[in-house]
């Protein structure tokens, strides 16, 4: 996407895989302590995502960036503050850089229906879940600005739970 980094608290999980399915690096702060999140956005250049008003003004305290979210439905809004556009997908779970796969490799690891429909496949070399695009990403043509919705690897993908 673009060389913006994120941070998010553990309220924000699902708007992270989103923004992960478009290409957007973004780590997962557990910490409910707000100087241990403070201290992750500084060492790694991270803007912090938040809907929670204590960690907004203690980051505004310290001068660090932080961007107040609504609700988790709020990524249309996340995409067009920071101009960001789809590239290499990462994978919603390790954030990890998808890897194109051969559709070879993945007969015995998806659905056999999935394997007969699907042109593209992709692979988180972290976690080894195998995703797919389907229908499921719907919602990123409701929010890309330019209506594409189309990343880089595999166009958006599924997970495939892992079989076998």
């Amino acid at each position: 996407m673009s060389e913006v980094r994120f941070a998010v608290d553990a309220s924000l999980v699902p708007l992270a895989k989103k923004l992960r399915t478009l290409g957007v690096d973004v780590k997962v702060c557990y910490s409910e302590e707000p100087g241990k999140v403070l201290l992750i956005c500084r060492k790694e250049g991270r803007i912090l995502l938040t809907k929670k008003c204590s960690l907004i003004k203690f980051f505004e305290k310290y001068g660090q960036k932080v961007f107040y979210i609504k609700d988790e439905k709020d990524l249309k809004r996340v995409i067009e503050h920071f101009k960001l556009k789809p590239e290499r997908a990462r994978c919603p779970y390790c954030n990890r850089e998808l890897l194109p796969t051969p559709r070879g490799e993945v007969i015995e690891k998806v659905p056999l229906y999935v394997f007969l429909n699907a042109e593209k496949f992709s692979r988180c070399p972290s976690c080894g879940r195998i995703f797919w695009r389907g229908s499921h990403l719907d919602w990123v043509k409701e929010v890309i600005p330019d209506g594409s919705g189309e990343t880089e690897t595999d166009k958006g993908n599924k997970d495939s739970g892992k079989r076998g």
